[in-house]
Parts: C-alpha cells; sequence; structure tokens
C-alpha cells in the first residue's frame, strides 16, 4: 500500500477470537488414514462402527462431513454422553471457522486427536493454527485461478460488531469504505492508491487492552508451523500496526530452511 504493508497479525486473532496464540507445537508423526478416522469417531464420538464406516466412506477419506457432526452432537446429547457432544461440537466449531478449508463441508480427522483429553486441549496454540491456515490460504488465493478462499475469512473483514459481546469493530481497517455497484475496479485501485497514513486505523483493538492484552510474542519473526504448514510471520514489515515506526526491511527467510520446531 502506499502508507506500507499491512496484514492479519497474531494480535489481530488474539483479540478477535480469544484463543491462544501461545502453546504446543502440533507436528504428529503419525498420518490419519481411513482406518482411523473411523476408529477415532467410535471411541471418542460414542457413535457404532457401521455409522462410522459409513460416514468415512461417503467422504472417500478421513473427513467428516460437517452436516453429519452436527447429527453426531444432537444425538450424544440427548444419549446423556456430554464428553462425546463436546468433542463433536468442537471438530464442527473448527470445520466451521479457524481451520475452514475450501470445501466448506469438512473437516479432516487429523484434528480429533487432540480433543482426546478435554482437560488439555487448551495448551496448544489454535490462535497460530488461525492464522497459518489463512495465510497459507491466501497465498493460493493470490493466484488467478484460484476461484475459492480457505480459514477463518472473518479475520480479513471488517464491521461495527461486538467482540466477544462488548462493542468494537471487528478488524483493522480503513476509514474508506466501499459500497457495492457505485465503482469500478480502476476506480478502487485509484482511490486505494491515494491513501495516506492519516485513512488508516493502525491500532485497532486498543479500547479492548482491558479484556485482551498485548503479548510480545505478536513481534515474533519466523516460521509459523500447523501440522506439516509452514508460513513466514513477518512482523518486521508492519510495525506500525503495533505502535513502532517503520524502518528499512531486511529479506525474509526461506521458509524451506526454517528450523519451526526449535523456533
Amino acid at each position: 500500500m502506499p502508507f506500507d504493508e499491512m496484514t492479519i497479525t497474531l494480535d489481530d486473532v488474539s483479540c478477535l477470537l480469544h484463543i491462544p496464540i501461545r502453546g504446543e507445537l502440533v507436528d504428529p508423526d503419525k498420518v490419519v488414514i481411513d482406518y482411523d478416522a473411523i476408529h477415532l469417531v467410535v471411541e471418542l464420538f460414542g457413535v457404532s462402527l457401521s455409522d462410522a464406516s459409513s460416514e468415512v466412506s461417503s467422504v472417500r477419506g478421513p473427513y467428516y462431513k460437517l452436516d453429519w457432526l452436527k447429527q453426531v452432537f444432537e444425538q450424544q446429547r440427548v444419549a446423556d454422553n456430554f464428553t462425546g457432544a463436546v468433542r463433536a461440537y468442537i471438530m464442527l466449531l473448527l470445520g466451521c471457522t479457524i481451520l475452514a478449508d475450501k470445501t466448506l463441508t469438512l473437516v479432516k480427522a487429523k484434528y480429533l486427536p487432540l480433543l482426546r483429553d478435554l482437560d488439555g486441549c487448551g495448551r496448544y496454540f489454535w490462535g497460530a493454527a488461525a492464522l497459518v491456515a489463512l495465510y497459507r490460504y491466501l497465498g493460493d488465493a493470490s493466484f488467478y485461478s484460484c476461484k475459492q478462499l480457505g480459514g477463518y475469512a472473518s479475520l480479513l473483514q471488517r464491521g461495527t460488531y461486538g467482540i466477544c459481546g462488548i462493542g468494537s469493530p471487528l478488524a483493522r481497517a480503513m476509514r474508506w469504505e466501499y459500497r457495492q455497484g457505485t465503482q469500478k475496479v480502476d476506480e478502487i485501485r485509484a482511490v486505494l492508491d491515494q491513501l495516506t497514513p492519516r485513512d488508516v486505523i493502525w491500532r485497532h483493538f486498543e479500547d479492548h487492552r482491558q479484556h485482551r492484552l498485548f503479548d510480545d510474542i505478536c513481534l515474533y519473526r519466523g516460521g509459523l508451523k500447523w501440522y506439516g504448514t509452514v508460513v513466514l510471520y513477518l512482523s518486521d514489515r508492519c510495525p506500525r500496526q503495533f505502535g513502532y515506526r517503520q524502518y528499512i526491511l531486511i529479506a525474509p527467510p526461506n521458509v524451506d530452511t526454517l528450523d519451526v520446531d526449535v523456533e
């Protein structure tokens, strides 16, 4: 942009979703296949082997349909199997929000083992996972041939809705607002090119700090990893979003050679 770069940061995720941006790395060695997907739901949801087999067979892979998870949630709740119902609900939530893929109808079975210990599943860095998924799909969406966007797209949107019941705008945004149907693409580009720093809301969540303090880990520069996906998180390219002055940029690291496990 004319006034430097902007992006979705860990601070945005923390303030908007109130989920942890610190926690354990998830990089399991075991690959979840169809057989595992079937027996995981039998063990952790409490469904029958035939129902589980039928579901995995219908999607032709280690996935679950979101509609099916909703049915499982209702069935297990009625059966007073609240542990199974909670796991089904969280899987449904993950597939609809922070780990949504471009199918918009499925969720990967590999996430279910993370919910085996419901008391301990909060130790994972779900907020960073949301950002990894969104960054990865934004990379895909930068190609003209890509027609869909996965990840939690609400992190890209603006509005005047409340955050966790607190009146505050949804996301960092320009003060200028586009009205659908009134301008063409070339006209919008001209408006964007004329923006100045005064037209930007740089620190959108300062009135939210009493509920979500700023975490210095948001200034981390390097790779973020969720399962086998690694993306670059370059906070040095948007320091104005953290209240600092932009300085001369250095070259980004090579994502293929990053030792993310250690960092």
